[in-house]
């Protein structure tokens, strides 16, 4: 006799004890991830604040030898003494006009000091947890001497600085894409979105009133519902990384272990573009690697998504709205070479190590996509191969 479970029907609309711990869970990582992300961009904006003071700014001054030098005294140096025990002073003296000066050292030697004398949580929870990363990976891979000092003047010091960039790079890519991980598995649906996105927006041009705005957001929403994606993600995946990139800015500047590495003829602390104009070509050479690097960076998805979309129609809209994606990212690319040139040495090299980062982990969240796309093909060709011979028996049994 059959019998009807009619508890499927009496429990409808009801939430089991699990979708209701795993709804809550979602819940807290959900606001987690804003408080996160209004903690980063408000220590970051802080931070940048605090370069262009003038109690923080990092100055080139002339020492008694009569070589120009990036001065810890002017501002201040981190040097973690259980570390960096070759950067430990407390004065210095230079050269200014035809007096001699002396210069303090404001030292940021330990966490508590990065926020007592960095007065912001900036220096305190991005700027000296990875100088101090930075600087147990040089002494890790250089060494020390007798004394159980590093010692800079080492040729392995330099390319130990390489390694410890490196490495410094891709952990902190890590944390990021930690954070970031669905909307980086995203990236490229994020790019077919914003074609559509365009084809809602031509819909409405033009069309002012109330209404008209009210049916365009609605419509753009329902997309993002529709496609599974979140427009806060994607803001999130887009600023994620740049408070770790403004904290190796500073990090370059202020680190006594960095500020003394040279690897090759290459100063860390040096600026790219204000070496090739006193005639050191050497430097060009990083921006020479980072140019195409960049572009690549900036370009890739997007390039990806054209290979996705090769032999399928698009409408004017959808192609108008590839080319603007197409040009913005060449203005960004554009803009970052500036940039790099302008800055530190060592903020470059960490900026091309953090470019291979992003073009390996979009490319390979990309095959994933088309790894699992074409698994799941299979898989439905096989279900209807079954389904159709089930059906080819059982009309040769009747």
């Amino acid at each position: 006799m059959y019998k009807q479970d009619y508890g499927k029907y009496l429990n409808k609309g009801s939430v089991s004890p699990k979708d209701k711990t795993k709804k809550i869970f979602k819940e807290i990582w959900k606001w987690t991830k804003i408080t996160l992300m209004i903690f980063l961009l408000m220590s970051m904006l802080w931070g940048c604040v605090q370069m262009f003071m003038s109690s923080y700014t990092v100055s080139q001054v002339t020492d008694m030898t009569g070589n120009k030098v990036y001065s810890p005294g002017v501002s201040f140096e981190i040097v973690i003494r259980s570390l960096d025990d070759q950067g430990y002073k407390t004065h210095w003296f230079g050269v200014s006009g035809s007096d001699i000066v002396e210069y303090d050292y404001l030292q940021i030697s330990n966490w508590g000091e990065a926020f007592t004398i960095g007065k912001s949580p900036y220096y305190g929870f991005f700027v000296y947890p990875i100088a101090f990363v930075l600087v147990g990976f040089i002494r890790l891979f250089s060494g020390t001497n007798a004394a159980g000092i590093m010692d800079a003047s080492k040729s392995s010091y330099g390319i130990a600085a390489l390694f410890a960039i490196l490495l410094t790079a891709f952990l902190s890519r890590g944390i990021v894409l930690a954070f970031t991980w669905k909307s980086q598995k995203n990236q490229e649906r994020m790019q077919a979105v914003s074609a559509k996105q365009a084809e809602i927006q031509a819909k409405y041009a033009g069309k002012k009133d109330p209404a008209s705005k009210q049916k365009q957001q609605m419509e753009t929403m329902e997309l993002y519902k529709r496609e599974g994606i979140s427009p806060f993600s994607a803001i999130i995946a887009s600023f994620a990384s740049m408070p770790f990139l403004f904290a190796m800015y500073a990090v370059v500047r202020s680190t006594h272990a960095l500020k003394v590495a040279q690897v090759g003829s290459i100063k860390l602390i040096e600026q790219p573009w204000q070496q090739v104009l006193a005639g050191h070509w050497t430097y060009f050479a990083l921006l020479v690697v980072y140019l195409p690097l960049q572009i690549c960076t900036m370009l890739l998805p997007l390039l990806l998504q054209l290979r996705k979309q090769r032999g399928q129609l698009l409408s004017a809209q959808q192609k108008k709205s590839r080319r603007r994606q197409f040009i913005m990212q060449g203005v960004f690319a554009v803009v970052f070479i500036f940039i790099v040139a302008t800055v530190a040495s060592g903020v470059a090299v960490y900026w091309i190590f953090s470019s291979s980062w992003q073009i390996g982990q979009t490319l390979a969240f990309h095959f994933a996509r088309e790894i699992k796309a074409k698994q799941i093909k299979a898989k439905k060709a096989k279900t209807r191969k079954i389904a159709t011979k089930q059906k080819d028996s059982a009309k040769v049994k009747d």
